[in-house]
């Protein structure tokens, strides 16, 4: 059963249906559950990780033919779509934690994070066109950001599986680590980020670093400049 904890300020999500960790549903966890730990503004960043050897490799397919089967799969994958959503809209950093195998959905996941470590030995590929379908939580709209249009094009189209060197080359993920360890790291960075910061200013350099990828340059702009004035005054206001 995938869990939500909190640990020093940082909301730990736990991927856990081993081995594999294959995701039940599209929404992984229940955003009502999450929300109720997140709305107290206690927590100062979110991390994802996989129980086990493998952070999951994807959907669980016989759920998926049960979803189709009931006719509710389109709702199903909103529902996953919502969960990110949901995440990303308190402004606090996101760091995904790899370990193993990083498939399908669960790369999906890793691509919506902010920060992407993984360990030495993971594996990552969207093998969706292998079944005659496609990545559907936001796969073929993060990939082509990261790593490009022609790269994106054919990692999905092929289902190859790339290691983690590729994957780092290709800016997949960000950080490589040795195995076992992405979590600790996942932690030391969550905390010297956000350890004696305010919940402010965490939330403002998120916003605006997520506004650069998502508005136009000129609202990008104004709005990092509405941003700077809230804090300025608040330093003023404190004196």
């Amino acid at each position: 059963m995938n869990t939500i904890e909190i640990q020093e300020d940082i909301c730990i999500i736990t991927l856990d249906n081993k081995p594999n960790n294959y995701l039940e549903r599209p929404e992984f966890v229940s955003i009502k559950e999450l929300e109720k730990v997140l709305e107290g503004g206690a927590c100062k960043a979110i991390i994802i990780r996989g129980a086990g050897r493998h952070f999951s490799a994807g959907a669980d397919v016989i759920q998926m033919q049960e979803m189709l089967r009931k006719d509710n799969i389109s709702e199903e994958m909103q529902q996953g779509k919502n969960l990110l959503e949901v995440m990303n809209s308190y402004r606090i950093p996101i760091i995904a934690a790899v370990e193993g195998v990083c498939f399908g959905g669960g790369l999906e996941i890793v691509l919506a994070s902010d920060i992407r470590i993984a360990s030495r030995k993971s594996l990552f590929a969207f093998p969706e066109a292998n079944l005659e379908l496609i990545p559907g939580l936001g796969g073929t709209i993060h990939l082509p950001k990261q790593i490009g249009k022609a790269q994106a094009m054919q990692m999905i189209l092929k289902g190859d599986i790339v290691d983690c060197e590729t994957a780092l080359d290709l800016s997949i993920i960000d950080i490589k680590v040795e195995p076992k360890t992405s979590f600790e790291r996942a932690m030391k960075i969550a905390l010297s980020m956000t350890r004696n910061r305010s919940m402010e200013v965490i939330k403002s350099v998120v916003e605006s670093i997520r506004n650069a990828e998502q508005l136009p340059y000129s609202e990008a702009l104004a709005r990092e400049t509405e941003l700077f004035c809230v804090l300025a005054k608040k330093i003023i206001t404190d004196e």
